[in-house]
């Protein structure tokens, strides 16, 4: 199957939970999907609340490890600004199936789970706040609100959720820096 049966069994879980949802995916289905037995799971899960959880974190911690050498970078602010994007809507191209769990599944998690999944997501966001913010220190961007910045990163998955055929990641990746960077004006 995988040569990281734990890995397979996210990314496949990944997969199903997409199509079907947390709630429409039991156990069971899970379990024939990957092909190991109860005894398997619970050797790496807790339970399915626990799979959901890291189904959902994989990939905002894979942003985060990246996205924090991205705002380490000496450079202009623009420039970072766009690799961070880059970053995220290959993240996104890469692994649309977790990005999906993590928008739609969050009211299947325990208050617990939400608070770690809130926390991580605060913490992306951050990174996204520290480049604009020197981009504004240092004249590069304008003063703005930043609380647009929490949308992006629904953007960024929808963007790929709705896209027609024909567009290559990286032009979706492109329109969506485009209009961060430039907003709607010629």
């Amino acid at each position: 199957m995988f040569d990281d049966t734990r890995a397979g069994i996210l990314k496949l879980s990944a997969s199903w939970i997409a199509k079907e949802s947390y709630h429409g995916t039991s156990l069971s289905e899970l379990l024939r999907m990957t092909g190991i037995g109860k005894g398997g799971f619970y050797y790496h899960f807790a339970s399915k609340e626990q799979l959901l959880l890291e189904v959902m974190l994989a990939p905002i911690e894979r942003v985060l490890d990246t996205g924090q050498k991205i705002v380490a970078h000496d450079g202009p602010a623009a420039d970072r600004l766009i690799a961070l994007g880059n970053d995220l809507g290959s993240s996104v191209d890469d692994d649309l199936d977790s990005w999906m769990a993590f928008l739609r599944e969050y009211s299947a998690l325990s208050d617990e789970s939400k608070f770690r999944v809130l926390e991580r997501r605060r913490e992306y966001l951050e990174l996204w706040y520290a480049i604009i913010r020197d981009g504004q220190a240092n004249g590069e961007f304008r003063e703005m609100d930043l609380a647009f910045v929490e949308s992006l990163l629904g953007v960024y998955v929808y963007t790929f959720v709705w896209a027609e055929g024909g567009k290559s990641s990286q032009e979706l990746i492109g329109s969506v820096m485009e209009m961060l960077l430039h907003g709607v004006r010629r």
